[in-house]
């Protein structure tokens, strides 16, 4: 038994649900290989066509219904509702999946893309990031057409078609709305897959569920250092090597600022009251006056926790090196390396750059952005508009503690890695981030962007559940 079940409830909720057809579909998504390449032109867009295909197939209602729009090969689904007073609301996700690692191929217990279906999981690439939400989102809104209802709310449907590398089918689909002049009321994109422990918070014996409202910037910083080489010998001046090192020591070691930003205050306010053990105790007591009046102690705790440690300060992770010798007595020449910056609201990638030609300015090494991949970080999405209020709306049906019978407390938090939403800012003041599709967490660990990637039917179906729930709350 997963034990992330224990928090489930109301599962008799939409009792004609059938789950063997719902697994099947969702097996038959994940069957599709749906890769990005590391370009646009070394991609395998026939894969994303045969996925375009079956949903056609699979969702008749939702394509005769919707306005349907091919973005290069993300698709943008419109479903008009009747009150044009309302703001449209946003289902959004991405149809492209990582590859399996090469050389990993014979671990998987079931074929990375077999879409395989057993009386537990459903298992593949995607299972969990996230071709199961975006299936999940067709599933309820065909659900809806095929029961009859009637929005009153305009529903968009975006699904991307790169959001693991370039983001390009998520950037052209918001910067397309933005020129249209929509304005939507709320966005729903994926979040954490899981219900976390808050004990880390100081909160032992509290479960929750994370909202991301905000999430960290990504920068690719490449450092090169040219040599013309030569017999290790004579290493006058140094080789390109021990000046590459020294550049990645110098930028490694260079600690950020420490900050406890607006999220993560807006996080500790919301599990104030549960939050029993010290120092956070009473560094919390009094909910936010007291917060902020102790923000910098509290960031300072942060800090020194693994698991906080990335919600107040921009990381760095130096993650490859190219151009090394092939022998040791043989000096190399050009060489590389790449070092990788999770960016704290407040810097942008720009500053990022700035400090790092400063550390190393001194040393002969060339500094590159890489600016294809690297975005600042997010705006800070509200929680107090409908949306953050119908997420917690629905949740209290379908996750509570087990112990009490009082739903789960919804928690406004900052993600640390890089989603679509953030492209859609321009058209939106509520990208919210969550997952009702959830698993323990060492599957999480273990399976996203990993070996058995899988979900079980239960979650899957639970899932499901929330989404139509959703629908009926914000649009009808």
């Amino acid at each position: 038994m997963a034990d992330v079940w224990r928090f489930f409830s109301h599962e008799d909720d939409y009792p004609d649900l059938n789950e063997d057809e719902l697994c099947q579909r969702l097996g038959h998504a994940l069957s599709i290989p749906t890769v990005d390449g590391p370009t646009h032109d070394g991609t395998d867009w026939a894969a994303f066509d045969e996925l375009e295909e079956f949903f056609r197939r699979a969702y008749p209602y939702v394509f005769e219904t919707a306005e349907v729009e091919k973005v290069d090969h993300s698709l943008m689904l419109t479903l008009h509702g009747s009150d044009q007073t309302l703001r449209p609301a946003m289902f959004m996700g991405h149809m492209d999946v990582v590859p399996v690692v090469s050389g990993t191929e014979g671990d998987w217990t079931h074929d990375a893309f077999s879409g395989y279906v057993d009386a537990e999981y459903v298992w593949g690439r995607g299972a969990l990031d996230m071709t199961d939400q975006v299936v999940g989102v067709l599933e309820a809104v065909e659900y809806a057409l095929r029961h009859g209802w009637e929005f009153r709310r305009t529903l968009i449907v975006c699904l991307g078609q790169d959001e693991e590398t370039l983001q390009s089918g998520a950037r052209a689909m918001g910067r397309l709305l933005e020129r249209r002049g929509v304005r939507l009321e709320f966005l729903l994109d994926e979040g954490d897959y899981d219900v976390v422990d808050a004990s880390v918070y100081g909160a032992p014996g509290c479960h929750c569920m994370p909202v991301d409202l905000a999430e960290k910037g990504y920068a690719d910083v490449v450092l090169t250092v040219r040599s013309a080489g030569g017999h290790s010998s004579n290493p006058f001046g140094g080789t390109s090597l021990a000046r590459l090192a020294k550049a990645i020591d110098r930028v490694a070691s260079d600690a950020w600022p420490v900050e406890l930003i607006d999220v993560d205050r807006t996080t500790l306010q919301t599990l104030a009251p549960y939050i029993t053990q010290e120092p956070l105790a009473s560094l919390t007591a009094g909910g936010r006056v007291a917060i902020d009046a102790n923000a910098d102690a509290i960031a300072r705790v942060f800090v020194q926790t693994p698991a906080l440690y990335p919600l107040v300060t921009t990381t760095v992770a130096p993650t490859m090196i190219e151009g090394s010798s092939q022998q040791s007595n043989v000096m190399p020449q050009d060489m590389s390396a790449t070092i990788n910056f999770r960016i704290l609201p407040g810097t942008t990638m720009d500053d990022v750059e700035a400090r790092v030609h400063e550390l190393v300015d001194d040393l002969g090494v060339e500094v590159l952005l890489d600016r294809s991949v690297s975005n600042s970080p997010s705006h800070t999405s509200r929680s107090d508009g409908l949306g953050f209020e119908l997420l917690r709306s629905v949740a209290s049906r379908y996750f509570r503690d087990p112990q009490t019978a009082e739903p789960l407390p919804l928690v406004p938090s900052l993600e640390s890695g890089a989603t679509d939403a953030s492209m859609y800012e321009g058209v939106c003041d509520a990208c919210l981030r969550f997952s009702p599709f959830v698993a323990d967490a060492d599957e999480i660990e273990r399976g996203v962007h990993g070996t058995n990637e899988r979900i079980t039917r239960r979650s899957y179906l639970q899932g499901i559940r929330f989404l139509i729930r959703l629908v009926q709350e914000a649009l009808l």
